[in-house]
């Protein structure tokens, strides 16, 4: 027991030995590493903030109108001039005029603009009083397996300018027409709910 108490005295009877570093340059370092450690954890939460941010503001701008100016799937070849993407329509009928921009056209997100046909349809709309049709469109449009016709016809109110609140719309798939190429759909369409600017039958 005395060769243990013996031991300890010498051991712990002097000063401790003098370090092998110094001390004021590791405290300094180590101040540093915290003060790097706290700025990235600052970094990555205004990161995070902001990417929190830009969900909800995507998430309240979509339902004024933001997802149009989402991109449209286009075929080569096909313009994609005035197409702007939303989630507001219904496969069924997967293309429509925008009801608060008289020059965007809106296709369901999903779907891919294979054909487009400016102004198929002139003249007037036998379906809705024979009102003179302003502006139209064609559009072949696919969604998998699934390829869709759509005709899009705006009237012209009393004043002569183009009116989104009246017009028209036909979608109809490819097999339900019968028709496997969007020009011969057209021309069907044409002859069934359209007349001439006179009022004859076209």
């Amino acid at each position: 027991m005395q060769d243990i108490i013996d031991r300890l005295e010498a051991e712990l009877g002097g000063p401790p030995p003098a370090p092998t570093f110094d001390v004021g340059t590791t405290i300094a370092t180590g101040r540093r590493a915290v003060r790097r450690r706290r700025l990235a954890a600052a970094g990555a939460t205004l990161a995070l903030a902001l990417v929190a941010g830009g969900a909800g503001w995507a998430a309240t701008t979509r339902f004024d109108g933001a997802e149009r100016t989402l991109v449209v799937a286009v075929a080569p070849g096909v313009s994609a001039e005035g197409l702007g993407s939303t989630d507001g329509l219904v496969d069924e009928s997967p293309a429509g005029y925008d009801p608060q921009d008289d020059d965007t056209i809106l296709v369901r997100s999903g779907w891919e603009v294979v054909e487009r046909i400016e102004d198929p349809v002139t003249g007037r709309d036998t379906a809705d009083g024979g009102g003179p049709i302003a502006d139209s469109v064609g559009l072949g449009l696919r969604k998998g397996a699934t390829t869709t016709w759509v005709v899009l016809w705006r009237l012209t109110s009393s004043t002569g300018q183009p009116r989104t609140s009246a017009g028209g719309g036909i979608a109809e798939t490819d097999t339900e027409s019968g028709y496997d190429t969007l020009a011969g759909w057209l021309e069907h369409q044409r002859a069934l709910a359209f007349t001439d600017a006179d009022g004859g039958d076209r």
